[in-house]
């Protein structure tokens, strides 16, 4: 004699929600009652007490969904900062090589202004003595 066990709509409905968050299928009233074959309205009617079980693993399927993008955005947040941080480090490196080559030009100019006072001082030497001569 063979027993024959009933499966209920309100356990049809946990193992739809159950295959259905396995398979990251979207979770809601109306795709809970398509996959069973029902309408929205049957399960609201009959199996109210479910409702609150498929408004949690909805709700439990966005926070992991946001969660993964949480932890995407925040991987590639990482690695821009990461990048930015070499870039800095280059521009760091370019500016101090362009600081040691403006001191020089700076010095070289200095010197070139020093050599032209030097020139110009000699100049009006020579034309005081070119006015006492003459």
């Amino acid at each position: 004699m063979s027993e024959s066990v009933e499966i209920t709509m309100a356990d049809k409905i946990d193992k739809a929600l159950s295959e259905m968050a396995a398979n990251k299928e979207k979770i809601n009233v109306s795709q809970v009652a398509k996959r069973l074959g029902v309408s929205n309205s049957a399960i609201y009617k009959f199996n109210p007490e479910k409702i609150p079980d498929i408004k949690t693993a909805q709700k439990r399927q966005k926070h992991k969904a946001e969660s993964i993008t949480l932890g995407t955005e925040n991987e590639k947040l990482k690695k821009e900062i990461k990048s930015l941080k070499i870039l800095n480090s280059q521009h760091k490196a370019l500016a101090d090589e362009y600081k040691v080559k403006y001191e020089s030009l700076w010095e070289h100019i200095q010197q070139i202004y020093n050599m032209y006072d030097e020139v110009l001082a000699e100049r009006n030497n020579f034309a005081e003595r070119l006015k006492h001569l003459g």
